[in-house]
Parts: C-alpha cells; sequence; structure tokens
C-alpha cells in the first residue's frame, strides 16, 4: 500500500452529499471519511480492546499463536489474517506480541500509509469477491467491523472458512447498531426516545445497501456446521457471484463456538471505574458514528435537515448522563473443522 502515489489513493473515494466514502459501488457506505478517521480509528480499536478486557484475540487464537500453529510446532512461523486493516493498529500491536507470527491485513480502501514491517503485509483490493489467499493457509484468521463491511456475508464467511487451516481459529468482533436498557440489557433500549428513532434508521439505511444485519443476531448458528450455507458452491465469474448449493461431500463449518458478550455503557455514568472509563470512549466514538447518519438517511431520501435535527437530539441524550444505556460488543470464536 506504501507505494501508491496520492492520485491512486484518491480513486478509491467518492462524495456523496459531501462527506467521503469508497469508490466501489460493491462496498457499502458504512461511516464517512474525515480528516480525524485514523484517531477515531485507533480509538475504536483501543475501546474494542478495552471492552474485551484487554484481550486483542480469544484465548483459543492466543494458544493456537502460542504453539506455533494448529500443527504444534513450536518455533514455527503461525499466519494471521486480519480484515478489515482500518488503522493497522491491530496488526501492529499483534506483531509485536507474538514476534514469531506473520501478519496479511486486507482491507478494500487505503485509509493510511505504513511503515514498512518485515512481518506484516498489508493489502488493499476488492475483498468481496475473494480472499486473495490459498486454501488452508491461515492458522488464524481475525475479522472486525465486517458484517456492514460488505453485501454479501455469507460468501466472506465462507472465504474465510477456505484460508483457514483445519483446526484453525477464526475470531469475529461486532458491535451491532442497537442500544439496551440499562437496568435490563436483556431489552432493547426503549427509554431514550430519540436514539430509539436513530437505531431504526439508522439500521433502515444499512439494510437499505443490502448489508445483511441479521448476522449479529445469528451468527453462532451460521458458524455450525449443520448450516445450508457450508453446502458445497459454485462461482460464475462471467455473471458475478452467483452461488448455487450442490450436495456437499465433506464436512464444513466450524466446532467450539463461543460467544463473548461485553455490556459498554454508552457514557461515563457506571458506579465501576473502569467502566466508567469504557463509557467515556463510547461516548465519543457514538457521537462521531451518529453524526454519519446524516448523509445515510440522505441517500434513502430523508431531508437534511430532518436528520440533522434527530442526530442533535441523539448527542443531547448522550451527553446528559442521566439518560443511560448499553451497547454490547460481541466476540466470537470458533474452530474450522
Amino acid at each position: 500500500m506504501s507505494t501508491l502515489t496520492s492520485g491512486e489513493v484518491a480513486e478509491y473515494f467518492q462524495s456523496i452529499h459531501g462527506y467521503t466514502y469508497t469508490s466501489d459501488e460493491n462496498v457499502p457506505f458504512w461511516l464517512p471519511f474525515s480528516s480525524d478517521v485514523v484517531p477515531i480509528s485507533v480509538m475504536y480499536h483501543t475501546f474494542i480492546r478495552i471492552s474485551q478486557d484487554g484481550q486483542n484475540i480469544s484465548p483459543e487464537a492466543e494458544q493456537v499463536l502460542q504453539q506455533g500453529g494448529v500443527e504444534g510446532n513450536v518455533g514455527t512461523s503461525p499466519r494471521v489474517l486480519d480484515l478489515i486493516t482500518n488503522c493497522g493498529t491491530w496488526a501492529q500491536e499483534m506483531a509485536k506480541e507474538y514476534p514469531t507470527a506473520t501478519f496479511v491485513s486486507v482491507d478494500v480502501k487505503p485509509l493510511r500509509a505504513f511503515v514498512p514491517h518485515p512481518r506484516i503485509t498489508f493489502e488493499v483490493y476488492d475483498l468481496y469477491a475473494g480472499i486473495a489467499e490459498p486454501d488452508a493457509s491461515f492458522d488464524v484468521v481475525h475479522a472486525r467491523e465486517c458484517v456492514p463491511s460488505t453485501k454479501n456475508f455469507n460468501f466472506l464467511l465462507r472465504e474465510m472458512h477456505r484460508v483457514l487451516k483445519p483446526g484453525g481459529i477464526l475470531v469475529i468482533t461486532e458491535i451491532p447498531v442497537q442500544g439496551y436498557e440499562w437496568d435490563d440489557p436483556s431489552k432493547v433500549l426503549e427509554s431514550a426516545p430519540n436514539r430509539v428513532k436513530g437505531v431504526r434508521l439508522f439500521r433502515e439505511a444499512l439494510e437499505f445497501q443490502g448489508i445483511d444485519l441479521s448476522a449479529w443476531e445469528d451468527l453462532s448458528t451460521r458458524l455450525e456446521p449443520t448450516h445450508p450455507l457450508w453446502q458445497e458452491r459454485t462461482v460464475e465469474p462471467d455473471v458475478g457471484i452467483v452461488e448455487l448449493a450442490v450436495p456437499s461431500t465433506s464436512t464444513r463449518g466450524f466446532g467450539s463456538i463461543n460467544l463473548r458478550t461485553r455490556l459498554v455503557p454508552t457514557g461515563p455514568w457506571h458506579k465501576n471505574e473502569a467502566q466508567r472509563a469504557v463509557g467515556f470512549l463510547a461516548r465519543i466514538l457514538l457521537v462521531n458514528a451518529w453524526k454519519g447518519l446524516v448523509p445515510l438517511a440522505m441517500i434513502m431520501g430523508v431531508e437534511e435537515s430532518e436528520v440533522k435535527l434527530l442526530v442533535d437530539a441523539i448527542i443531547e441524550e448522550y451527553m446528559n448522563e442521566e439518560t443511560k444505556g448499553y451497547i454490547k460488543c460481541l466476540r466470537w470464536s470458533a474452530r474450522k473443522i
């Protein structure tokens, strides 16, 4: 990615209603890019890590890396695939923590330039068309924020499965667009009316583009080998990705599926000091994210003035510490069969 010229970098982006997005029509609009996108991305990475008790990876993946890969040869070089790069901090921290591992980090846009690292390869390409790696070539696949980054999450999930070695670990981290009540986090948020309306509109804007939001609710089931998505598929390149199920001749999918859910306060209102700290970070990130609703709603035909009024009201709710709530940071860890 460091070899791209400024002109080539510019080709990856376009302006929609005055907001910057990727120019590839196959990549859905998620959050717009701004001048502070890199520090915001670094903050988001830190927020995810803190939310998961300081862990960059699941214990199952950590074990695979520490033992030198799925074959268990200490001293060998396990391979890790990272999706999606964004600021690149995850791959850089992991390379420092696991000095024998090598990393391939892929994104659909060149967010920043990177100082070359002997064990990290940063790549930019049309990920939605497939992962440009051989079958069974990685010991660990790490995926973050992939659900809203593709219009065909099932295809990407099968691709992650394909490039994993048997026994390799898949780690997926997502924060669904949804709020939850502070006094009963099992209930969807209803006590903050503007936020409730905003969540509904945000999800509608993402689904409008073909994003599969139901993956946030049923990913554990999709990972199971009995799920239909693990039937054999064929791809017709002349007409795009057309997946036709044919009888499977082998067991595919994942076992040892573990979902780790962490509740995150949407502001610094929690009585626990650590939760207050993560809630402070969450509020900064959420306020930034809600501003991204404006162009998404406009794409659907909502008047700019209308959605801006709603976003302002939502931000006011966040700044009022009496209006409490949670979001959830979800991390799945599963072993390829």
